[in-house]
């Protein structure tokens, strides 16, 4: 039977020596990394430096990966308001269009008496050459449109301004 209170035999002196020499190896391998940095006094404070060192990158990153994400969050939504706005506005605008188009065909037309010449008057040339003498004003767009669309290309010209300083402050970073 094995006895479990039993005292283990005494080491020898020799034993002891080896096993004193090799905590005294270790600490003078730990001991001499210190010593390149200013000695072994300082190499305790050195290594709870290099430590709290370590915590204050660490939270650091994880400060900047927080202000990365929130920043990437505010650009996701401002682009979805934007998209929105561009989105009403040409809404607005298609709605304008089409009232234009639809006033154009109710409005009232100036009808001209019908006054009969005798052709002997009139040679078909000369008919010929009113009908291609007229002249058609302008663009079929109306001021409001005309108006809505400066605005948004302001506004477009705006957004992508500031697009391309936050890309730049980005690149910066």
């Amino acid at each position: 039977m094995i006895d479990a209170h039993r005292r283990p035999a005494k080491s020898s002196p020799l034993q002891r020596a080896a096993v004193l020499g090799l905590l005294l190896l270790a600490l003078a391998l730990l001991a001499g990394c210190g010593e390149a940095s200013g000695g072994s006094e300082s190499s305790g404070a050195e290594a709870h430096e290099e430590t709290g060192v370590a915590g204050e990158e660490a939270a650091e990153q994880a400060t900047r990966a927080k202000q990365r994400a929130a920043e990437a969050r505010s650009v996701k939504a401002e682009e979805a308001a934007l998209a929105a706005r561009r989105r009403k506005e040409e809404a607005a605008i298609a709605q304008a269009q089409a009232q234009a188009q639809a006033g154009g065909s109710t409005r009232k037309k100036h009808v001209q008496g019908s006054h009969k010449h005798s052709s002997s008057k009139h040679s078909a040339s000369s008919k010929e050459k009113k009908k291609s003498s007229k002249k058609t004003k302008g663009s079929p767009e109306t001021a409001a449109e005309k108006a809505a669309r400066q605005k948004f290309a302001a506004e477009e010209a705006q957004e992508v301004a500031a697009f391309k300083r936050r890309q730049k402050q980005e690149g910066a970073r």
